[in-house]
């Protein structure tokens, strides 16, 4: 399993312990894309969660490595989905960030919620 498989496996048990439900993966809106993405019905929310994973801090942490354009594209992913499955129309939308830190045999994760785009 290459990295980037290895650290969405990783978020995407963060996110169903934390009691979420996946919807969708690696979800391409024309070409746009979103790693995860989540529903909570009680709340009636949906997530969207972009995924950055590393083995050492040789650039930086994983989430600074997401730019504005990524974040955008994820946008424009969420509302592809939204409009191809109307059913999720009344949910509330949130964009998380995943970052997977992976050293040592060691699997950090550091959940950023409700970003802003």
């Amino acid at each position: 399993m290459n990295l980037g498989k290895y650290g969405e496996a990783i978020a995407k048990k963060h996110f169903e312990d934390l009691g979420y439900i996946l919807v969708a993966e690696n979800y391409r809106f024309e070409r746009a894309e979103t790693d995860l993405i989540f529903r909570n019905d009680e709340k009636k929310l949906l997530v969207f969660v972009e995924v950055k994973s590393r083995t050492n801090k040789k650039y930086g942490e994983p989430e600074e490595s997401i730019t504005v354009k990524k974040l955008t594209q994820m946008k424009k992913s969420a509302e592809g989905f939204i409009m191809m499955n109307p059913e999720y129309n009344e949910y509330l939308k949130r964009y998380d960030i995943a970052a997977i830190m992976i050293e040592n045999g060691m699997e950090k994760i550091n959940h950023i919620e409700n970003i802003t785009l």
